[in-house]
Order: C-alpha cells, then structure tokens, then sequence
C-alpha cells in the first residue's frame, strides 16, 4: 500500500514521463490501446494534469459516455420496436429482447395478468427472482397491450437500465480510486450496445459493483448485502463472495471477509423469503428446474450435440457424439464449478504477493461463466466491473468483446435457422463461434491468473522500483471517491495539453 508519510518514486509512463503517484491516473499513459485511440481526443494525457473536482470529473464523464452507450443498444434494437419483436424476423435483425418478449407472452400486459408469485414460478417470466419481480413491477405502470404496449414496456426498461448502469459506473468509478477512469470499461464496453437490453441483467451488474465499493470502503456489512441482492438479480455474481474471501484470508481480514460471505448468503435467502411463499424461498422448485434442464445456447456442455449435427454430407467419419442429458450435464456443471473454486482458492492462497480482489474476481466469475449450463448473450456482462476493478487493458477487452459481439449475431442466426436453414447459421458455424466465445472468456481467465501469479504482469498495479508502490482498491482504506480524493489523498484530474 502507498504510504503518504514517506516519498515514492514518481511512476512512468509509456512516454518515460514521470506522473505523481497520488494523481488520478490516466489510461492513456499506461495502456498502449487507450494510447493509441487517444488521437481521436486530442491525444494522450500530457505531463500536465488540471484539478477537476468540478463537474467533469472522471465519474461524471463516464456516466454520460455509459448513458450514450445504453442508448447505442436501443438504436440497435430499432427495427424490432419498430415493427414488433417477431420470429424469425426479432433473429434474422439480432434484436431480440426477453423484456419485450416476455412482455407479450408472459401476458404482463393482457388483461389476466400474473401475480408476483405466478411471474416468479418456474414457468413464468424464466428470469432470476429479484430482475422478475423488477419487470414485473415496470409492467405494472404500463397500460395496455399489443405492439404499442411491448415496445413501451421496452423504452421504461431502456431508461431504468441506463439509471442502473449509471449508478454501477459511479460505484466503479469510486472504487477504483486513482484509477478512476478504469471505470470505462464498464461504461463503454461494446457488449453493452449488444447485449444490456436483452434482459435485466444490469441490475446484478450494478448491485456487484456496489457490493465491491462497499467492500473497498471496509464496509462489509453493507458489500455482502448488496451482493446478496446481486445474487437473486443473476446469480453468476454470487462466486464473488469466495474471491473477496479468499483475497481476505491474504490480508489478514478474515472475519471481514466471512462476515461479507454470510451476509451475502443472508440477504439472498432473505430476498427470496420475501419475493416467494413459503419458508423454502422457492429454493426447491427452481433447484429441480434447473437440474432437469439440459445445457442452453452457449453452453460448452452443448458441444456434442453441436459436433453430432454438423456433420458434413460428404465425410464418411464423424464424431461419435450425442447430446448431453440434463442430469449429465448438471452433473458436469457442478464438478466444473467445484474445479474452479478449488482451483482459484489455491491460486489465491500460494500467490507469491497479495493479489488484489479485481484479478481473483475476474477468474473465479470467467471460470463459472465456462462450466455454466446456460450461457446467453447477456450472461457475460457480469464480467465488466471486475474487470474494472482488475485495471484489465483494452486489448484485452476488445479481444473479448469481439468473440461476444460475433457471437451475438450468430446465436441469432442459428436459432433462425430452423425457419429458413438457408438463410441461418448451420450447427457447425454456431459451434465455432461459441468456442470462440468461450475462447474469450477464458482468455480474460487468463488474463487475471497471471496477474495473480505475476504482480509485474498486473496492469492494476502501478510500479517504479518500489514493490510496495500499487494501486490497490481492494485493500484501500477509504481511497478517495472521484471528484473527492484518490487513494493517497489527491484530488481528481482531467487531461490538458
């Protein structure tokens, strides 16, 4: 940790230029990506930083750049809300939405529409409880039904979710302390334009990065709640309970960490005992729901049944593949899942350094993306505040965010095929693009254990000679909310000359 009582070496940019190591941290003298795209804005920061604990600070900024992105993703769904949310025509167009389907066929706005408890079910709304029982209560303002209902139901849904990516932003933005502009990575991703519209998955999005700035703050309390809540909104989320308490043990912060894990666990069971009947919180309906499904869109567990069914006329040898059961492949799901854990709460106790939360957090929720049953599209934007939090380099987000986007357009294209197998995507170039997609994720997997394993190789930390000079959010105490102060007291910056 930075020690404000004694001086530091000033830390260097790509430019050999020197930049106090209490400043807010520009990207663009560190990542060679931001560097380079830089030219588009006047070039990268200069040795010169100007105050800015006004209003265009690093927060603010990122805010209005994520709330321009969100409304990239509407422009993207403008032909289905223009002529409705069709099959095949919603896939042929990549704009499917489940907000706007569910709207229709979950009759949210038909005149028998659901109680709480009928949305939640099993058969209902299919979606996590807490983002159910969120579309649930959207749909209850919105009057009527049919195209004009559906696509209003979607533009409510639109603005809540830029609301909630702008609050998830300013968390990031907070935790990152003086690398407050990391926060980008969550506001301008290419995969939001994509994917945040499909469903309320923001929603855990946003509650993950509050549990992370409340964990960051040394309020455990108040993490666990937040992620609990997380949880019952996307339940991916949930495995960032073990990284805060694996990083924990390292720091000597146990009882903290476990009181985050417990809380977590509480606030999750308690949100179902609230939103379900019963004393089991609906735990056991969705539990044998989920056993019995067989392996979803962008599941590795669907490969075989892919490899069966992209066998080429003319080959006289294929793989001997066969679909997988949903007992298998829950099964599969599970041990995979117990690997990762394992494997990540060994990487974390026998790192030669303390690793920071942002990279253990990044492989534990890359890993349990891997083994899932179901993958869809929108699954993976519970990756972007860790990898804020991991100071991860834009290189690497564009790697993966182009396998997620190819994917995006593919998904589509083969489930439209079995309308017209002419026009769509064969099984064999869906398999493709799903394994490059898992290639991505697992190349941000990759990207976070050498990071653990090697500090040098950790874009998040910040050094010049000094081991103990980092940047380190996860173990801040108090650092600096932007606009505020940074991790060692400095005010915000933005970029002149």
């Amino acid at each position: 940790m930075i020690d404000p009582g004694r001086p530091h070496p000033r830390v260097v940019g790509l430019d050999g230029a020197g930049l106090d190591p209490r400043a807010v941290l520009p990207p663009s003298r560190f990542d060679p990506a931001v560097r380079a795209m830089s030219a588009l804005a006047g070039g990268p920061a200069g040795r010169r930083l100007a105050s800015a604990a006004g209003f265009w600070r690093a927060s603010t900024v990122l805010v209005l750049l994520a709330v321009v992105t969100i409304g990239g993703g509407v422009v993207a769904k403008q032909h289905c809300r223009t002529h409705g949310w069709s099959t095949p025509d919603q896939f042929w167009h990549a704009c499917y939405s489940d907000t706007a389907v569910l709207y229709g066929s979950a009759g949210l706005g038909g005149p028998d529409r659901p109680s709480l408890s009928q949305a939640l079910a099993p058969d209902g709304l299919g979606q996590p409880p807490l983002a159910g029982a969120a579309m649930w209560a959207v749909s209850s303002v919105i009057t009527g039904g049919g195209p004009r209902g559906t696509r209003l139901f979607f533009d409510v849904s639109a603005l809540l979710m830029a609301v909630v990516l702008a609050a998830g932003v300013a968390l990031m933005a907070s935790a990152a302390g003086r690398r407050a502009w990391d926060a980008a990575h969550l506001a301008l991703s290419p995969v939001l334009i994509a994917s945040a519209l499909i469903s309320y998955q923001l929603l855990a999005v946003t509650l993950a990065a509050g549990a992370i700035w409340a964990w960051t703050r040394r309020r455990p309390v108040l993490g666990g709640i937040l992620l609990g809540l997380g949880v019952a909104a996307g339940p991916a989320v949930g495995v960032l309970a073990l990284a805060v308490l694996a990083v924990a043990v390292r720091t000597g912060r146990a009882g903290a960490g476990a009181r985050f894990a417990a809380l977590a666990a509480a606030s999750w069971f308690g949100a179902r005992l609230v939103l379900f009947t019963g004393l089991g919180g609906g735990l056991g309906a969705a539990w044998q729901s989920w056993k019995a499904a067989g392996p979803g869109y962008g599941s590795i567990w669907l490969v075989p049944q892919l490899l069966a069914g992209s066998r080429p006329r003319w080959a006289w040898w294929w793989f001997g593949a066969h679909a997988v059961s949903g007992s298998t492949a829950t099964t599969l799901a599970v041990l995979g899942l117990l690997g990762v854990v394992i494997g990540l709460v060994v990487l974390a106790l026998t790192a030669p350094a303390v690793p920071r939360l942002g990279p253990v957090a990044l492989v534990l929720i890359a890993g349990t993306l891997l083994v899932a049953k179901s993958l869809p599209p929108q699954a993976s934007l519970v990756l972007l505040p860790v990898m804020a939090l991991a100071g991860l380099r834009w290189r690497d987000h564009f790697i993966w965010a182009g396998t997620e986007i190819a994917y995006f357009i593919g998904v589509w294209l083969y489930i439209a095929a079995s309308s017209n197998a002419n026009r769509g995507l064969p099984a064999g170039g869906y398999l493709v693009l799903l394994l490059a997609r898992l290639g991505g994720i697992a190349w941000l997997a990759v990207q976070g254990a050498r990071a653990v394993i090697d500090p040098g190789a950790d874009p998040g930390r910040i050094a010049a000679g000094d081991p103990d000079l980092i940047d380190d959010p996860d173990l801040a105490a108090g650092s600096g909310v932007d606009g505020g102060t940074g991790a060692a007291g400095a005010p915000d910056t933005a970029l002149v000359g």
